[in-house]
């Protein structure tokens, strides 16, 4: 059986752009990107991969003409280069900069809820 997930951007600010994650059986995250790196709305296929900055496996999302583009933990955009980071819920820094709290957290659960797969698709949907 395929495995599905759905990302749906809903808000997008200058600093920061947010959605919600769907699959797993049910999971729901929270998501920030980088608004100057964004993946096109589309289908993707990701493939079990590694973040090599974070220590830890993931999933690379292969989108044509662009590389490591990853699912991994984060708190801002800015510290996304066209990744993906899930987060338990979302919220402002002081300096009104867009957030994803619990980021670590929200990970694990996404990774583990893909164990037992070596990809996934991912389909990016937007306001």
């Amino acid at each position: 059986m395929s495995v599905v997930w759905h990302l749906h951007r809903d808000t997008f600010h200058p600093h920061g752009v947010w959605g919600k994650l769907t699959g797993g059986g049910g999971l729901v995250f929270d998501t920030i990107e980088n608004p100057d790196t964004l993946i096109e709305p589309g289908e993707y296929n990701c493939v079990r991969d590694y973040f090599y900055r974070g220590d830890y496996p993931t999933f690379e999302i292969i989108v044509e003409g662009r590389d490591r583009l990853l699912f991994h933990a984060a708190n801002y955009a800015y510290q996304l280069e066209g990744c993906i980071a899930p987060g338990m819920s979302r919220g402002w820094k002081d300096d009104n900069t867009p957030a994803v709290w619990q980021s670590k957290n929200a990970f694990n659960q996404y990774f583990e809820a893909n164990t037992s797969v070596d990809e996934h698709t991912l389909v990016i949907t937007e306001e």
